[in-house]
């Protein structure tokens, strides 16, 4: 029925959160030991604290790239020593929504994570409500720099 439902629809869009990554083993924001139940979503996300404190954000960003590093097999310390962290792959579900778009019952994707893995999957029309960690743009002058750049930082900070 659902089927039939999507092929006589003229086209659906998808709406994603943290769920459809969990599986390539980016840890879960909201359940129980996920990021938000360590870092009050309310402080290390607010734009008004990050402008005077954005140690705040990096401390959470930090960790939820240590932990997906880790959930990809790898190594913190090698990491922190040569700057090169694992990112996660699309599983299946990103991938099964690629091939709903190029079969022509998908028009786009709205998601709310950041980690680009719906573009990596092949989707082409995806809508980043929070941005991405693809990039990371300057404050002060807009200048927009590849987050490797910020990852780079860290390590000069690992001691």
């Amino acid at each position: 029925a659902a089927a039939k439902i999507i092929c006589e629809s003229g086209g659906i869009t998808a709406f994603t959160g943290a769920g459809i990554s969990v599986e390539s083993g980016i840890p879960d924001f909201r359940s129980e030991g996920g990021l938000w139940s360590r870092y009050d979503p309310a402080i290390y996300c607010d734009y008004d604290r990050f402008q005077t404190e954005p140690e705040l954000f990096w401390r959470m960003a930090r960790t939820l790239i240590m932990e997906t590093h880790q959930n990809q097999g790898g190594d913190i310390h090698k990491a922190l020593e040569t700057g090169e962290f694992l990112s996660a792959k699309p599983n299946s579900a990103h991938v099964a929504l690629t091939d709903l778009q190029n079969l022509g019952l998908l028009r786009a994707v709205v998601t709310q994570n950041i980690d680009g893995l719906h573009q990596l999957a092949g989707t082409r029309k995806v809508i980043e409500v929070h941005g991405n960690c693809v990039t990371c743009t300057c404050t002060c002058c807009n200048a927009e720099l590849p987050v490797s750049e910020a990852l780079s930082q860290w390590v000069v900070f690992a001691a």
